[in-house]
């Protein structure tokens, strides 16, 4: 069997296993529209569409979500599997970018060295109940490759976040996220860098079965020398 049919035939088999679960599976889904979508410190598209749908079951969740862009310029599908133990939360990611001009969702199955534009992630994260912060840390395990040897380079990401609850409604956050060791954000040149900067404003209000999220933020790139500034809006059911 390929490695495309096997995470096909795993996949089938997860949702076939949902009735077994169903009285115990909490289901959330939202729909965001974003000014721009701003990953890392860096400017992937402009005006989007963000869909997501997650399944919850007990301490571990999976989540699926895109991001279309307006202008259908950029497409991405993205899952991610995550497990909450106590004040860590462990991670496995993984992104399909399809950019227009260099694929079709046909290509979604494949998964070949030097031809996938998928790329596979483990995340670590830590936040303590007692104070207001979290870091996270990301490296990539698969899809992420040298162009001039295609070693893999295990691009790594450091994430640390403070924030303030004026209420349940109103969060005001800071983040600060930096490329570690030489990785794919700073072109494999670094070994150290600042690349995201971020101060947003966040405030969710809540209805009867639904919520309204609202946020601004600035971010800032401090290794390209660049700044943005975002807005999204959207509902959560």
């Amino acid at each position: 069997m390929k490695k495309g049919s096997k995470i096909l035939f795993t996949i089938l088999l997860g949702f076939s296993m949902l009735p077994a679960f169903a009285g115990k599976i909490r289901t959330e889904g939202s729909a965001m529209l974003s000014s721009g979508y701003i990953w890392r410190g860096d400017y992937v598209c402009g005006a989007n569409f963000m869909p997501c749908i997650a399944f919850k079951y007990d301490n571990v969740q999976l989540q699926t979500y895109s991001f279309l862009a307006i202008d259908d310029s950029y497409k991405e599908i993205d899952w991610e599997l995550s497990w909450k133990v106590k004040d860590f939360t462990l991670y496995l990611a993984d992104y399909f970018f399809l950019e227009t001009g260099t694929g079709t969702l046909e290509d979604y199955f494949n998964f070949r060295k030097g031809e996938t534009t998928h790329i596979q992630e483990a995340i670590i994260g830590y936040e303590p109940h007692s104070i207001p912060f979290c870091a996270r840390w990301f490296t990539f395990i698969h899809g992420d490759w040298l162009p001039s040897d295609g070693k893999p380079t295990f691009s790594s990401y450091l994430e640390l976040e403070t924030y303030h609850k004026f209420d349940s409604e109103r969060t005001l956050s800071f983040k600060a996220g930096s490329s570690i060791f030489k990785g794919a954000y700073t072109d494999y040149t670094k070994d150290f860098a600042v690349i995201h900067l971020e101060l947003k404003y966040a405030r969710e209000i809540a209805f009867s079965g639904f919520s309204m999220p609202l946020s601004v933020s600035y971010v800032i790139n401090p290794d390209w020398r660049c700044a943005y500034a975002n807005a999204t809006v959207g509902i959560k059911f």
